[in-house]
């Protein structure tokens, strides 16, 4: 493959931005610890605007797939997964790009971490709910009056909450 300057821009700017993508994800990793902490307290509103911050950040990598194929593209190089893309550059430049391959690994693992112990936690937490919703022994129809006392017709209640685990 021949180097022209060209190509080394495009490569350091490929670098650049899986670099800002890196980024991205491991400032991700206090927001999810911020997030099993307030599932902790149930802090509602304020784990509203934490998922609200963490939709910024799903909005700020939502065209990562697009990005990446521009640059194969530019790059003049192939395949489905990264690390098979850096096998084709020079053999000077892969290094780092390991490396920024590793240091991503290692986030992906921790944000899937602390996710899937948000998830099991608000599993958790709506086990207990429907457990003491369930508690209370509900009608499960709601006789309603007349103006003259006399019963009217009967309604059935609705299930606010359905899900079971």
């Amino acid at each position: 493959m021949l180097e022209t300057k060209e190509y080394e821009e495009t490569l350091d700017s490929f670098y650049d931005y899986l670099f800002g993508v890196v980024k991205l994800h491991r400032e991700m990793i206090p927001k999810l610890k911020d997030e099993l902490m307030l599932i902790q307290s149930n802090s509602v509103e304020e784990l509203n605007n934490n998922l609200n911050h963490q939709q910024i950040f799903l909005y700020q990598i939502k065209n990562f797939d697009q990005e990446v194929a521009e640059y194969m593209k530019k790059l003049k190089v192939d395949g489905e997964r990264l690390s098979e893309v850096v096998l084709q550059f020079p053999a000077d430049k892969q290094m780092r790009f390991f490396e920024l391959l590793g240091q991503f690994s290692e986030t992906a693992k921790e944000i899937a971490f602390y996710k899937e112990k948000c998830q099991t936690l608000l599993q958790t937490k709506l086990h207990t709910v429907n457990k003491s919703i369930a508690q209370y022994d509900l009608k499960s129809d709601k006789t309603t009056y007349k103006q003259d006392g006399k019963e009217s017709e009967k309604t059935k209640l609705i299930n606010t909450f359905e899900k079971s685990i």
